[in-house]
């Protein structure tokens, strides 16, 4: 298993897994006509052209969101990370996505992920890093506990016209995460 950047390349497969694991994850963690609107709209496609744009800003060096994917053998992606400075200080990166497939979970690779982009958040001077999941994500809230932080904040994420409690977790010192 490799963890490596992701390219535009790989916007099918990337598309894939976020469109499948995120559906999952969350079937009963918002309310059902949200869950239903997000899976009639968001298809394979949808998802595969806005990894594509954003893939394509990262290259040409518009953007400064890393993404990063997690390579199970015969090249098959099975999770991803998502990563960008925050909007309202610079020296906090945010992970905005991570997604494993449900039969890769339990071996390490979303804390590898983490590490991966904490690591690349390092060198480019961010001191800091910040983790948001639904307050309902109770898997997900036991992972970012069990990776060793706590709750910094809390605030409401608009998801299809509905407003969500989410959980921001918080590391003040990025190196806990480097080798």
């Amino acid at each position: 298993m490799i963890i490596r950047l992701a390219h535009v390349e790989d916007a099918p497969a990337m598309a894939k897994v976020m469109v499948d694991t995120y559906l999952a994850a969350h079937r009963d963690q918002m309310p059902e006509e949200a869950w239903q609107k997000r899976k009639n709209e968001w298809t394979y496609e949808a998802s595969e052209q806005g990894w594509t744009r954003t893939l394509t800003g990262i290259a040409a060096g518009v953007d400064p969101t890393c993404i990063y994917v997690a390579v199970a053998e015969l090249d098959e992606i099975v999770g991803l990370a998502v990563g960008h400075p925050t909007e309202s200080d610079a020296q906090i990166g945010e992970i905005g996505l991570l997604y494993v497939r449900d039969s890769y979970q339990g071996q390490g690779l979303g804390r590898r992920l983490v590490q991966t982009v904490a690591a690349h958040f390092a060198k480019m001077g961010i001191k800091a890093l910040h983790i948001s999941v639904l307050a309902a994500n109770t898997p997900a809230r036991r992972f970012y506990e069990a990776i060793g932080r706590r709750v910094v904040s809390e605030r409401m994420f608009d998801e299809e016209g509905f407003l969500l409690p989410v959980m921001v977790y918080g590391w003040p010192d990025i190196r806990v995460f480097l080798p």
